[in-house]
């Protein structure tokens, strides 16, 4: 488990993960001197934290890209699962880091009738529902891959420039034809769009709250630098004044003593809120892998209808050798098509849990890190 203590330092460096880490959003900060600010409070925080936080380190590199395809192709273990559901609940609890209850425990730790802590709240709940439907999705794969085994096992016993097809080998086409009839495109449903929805309605309020948060980041720069001012105006005046009236030096170096005061701890609660809103925007940058993979399904959907379109031209016609042979003449020109998708959409989900544990990664920390300020 992540624990918040263990996170207060600064983001490690990710340059060793096998693929390369998410572009940061346009919604973050581009004033100048808003990243001075940050830079400053970066700063202040590694002041008590200077080392890079090893179980932070260690955590992000157990659950990078490789190993996230190692703990999904594990055999299950069958003397801890019972079911297929218990095998998928017992999976993802393992692929998906930090898990919930370490979720649920920091943000426990916050305000709940906070704003912020409904987004981040938000934001993790759509996390875990998209690594749950790319977990579904890998499984919906392998029952493509499945559905089309017996065909496979016959293309690679029939040669590609084979002479006529014995009547044997028509009916065992036939009867594979029937199997593969006879059962559903797995990619028939999809609710990818529900999830893009969703983060499409989280990212417009996380810029609208980001707005507002920039404005009082604002108004705080303001009002320090009308501090200082005040401050060095007192000074002068009461050095002016030191031969006149002893009092009104006091009151003078009183002022000077104040000014380091007049930056409030508020503005850097709300640079801590800052940070966390930007991790959160750049967390619903995994909306770019799933609209690569609701692409990939829909030409997968596609294909496997057009092949269910073949199979069911030559079962039409009965066990007529010519339509048999020329339907599987069809469907082994299509087979490395539909081998190179799957891989495709294989990986591509691998990244998209690699991309959400990392963004999870990171927005807990800042989570973690604003509980220390």
């Amino acid at each position: 488990m992540l624990e918040c203590d263990s996170v207060k330092s600064s983001t490690p460096n990710t340059n060793s993960s096998p693929l390369p880490s998410p572009s940061h959003s346009k919604g973050k900060s581009t004033d100048v001197e808003d990243a001075e600010e940050s830079e400053e409070e970066d700063e202040d925080t590694s002041a008590t934290s200077p080392n890079v936080s090893t179980e932070f380190l260690r955590a992000l590199q157990a659950h990078s890209y490789n190993e996230i395809r190692s703990m999904i192709q594990a055999p299950p273990q069958v003397h801890l699962l019972h079911d297929e559901d218990s095998h998928h609940r017992h999976v993802l609890s393992q692929v998906l880091q930090p898990d919930s209850h370490s979720v649920r425990e920091a943000l426990a730790k916050s305000k709940p009738s906070s704003n912020l802590t409904r987004l981040v709240s938000t934001y993790f709940d759509h996390s875990e529902t998209t690594s749950d439907f790319c977990l579904r999705l890998l499984l919906t794969s392998l029952r493509v891959r499945e559905l089309y085994e017996p065909l496979s096992h016959l293309l690679a016993v029939l040669p590609a420039d084979a002479p006529p097809l014995s009547q044997p080998q028509c009916d065992r086409a036939y009867d594979l034809f029937l199997q593969f009839d006879s059962q559903d495109n797995p990619f028939a449903l999809s609710r990818l769009h529900q999830l893009r929805d969703s983060f499409s309605h989280l990212k417009r309020d996380i810029q609208r709250d980001l707005r507002k948060c920039h404005s009082r980041i604002r108004m705080f720069r303001h009002a320090t630098a009308g501090c200082v001012v005040i401050s060095i105006v007192a000074a002068v005046a009461s050095i002016a004044a030191i031969v006149v009236v002893a009092a009104h030096a006091a009151v003078g170096f009183t002022a000077v003593a104040a000014a380091p005061f007049c930056v409030p701890r508020q503005k850097r609660r709300e640079l801590a809120r800052l940070k966390q809103l930007e991790a959160a925007e750049n967390g619903i940058l995994v909306v770019n892998d799933i609209n690569t993979i609701d692409s990939l399904v829909d030409r997968l959907q596609t294909a496997v209808e057009a092949d269910k379109a073949y199979v069911r031209f030559a079962l039409d016609r009965g066990r007529e050798r010519h339509p048999i042979q020329e339907v599987l003449k069809q469907l082994r020109k299509n087979q490395p098509v539909l081998e190179h998708l799957l891989g495709d959409l294989e990986q591509h989900i691998y990244f998209c849990f690699y991309s959400i544990n990392k963004a999870r990664y990171a927005l807990l920390k800042e989570i973690c890190r604003q509980q220390t300020l």
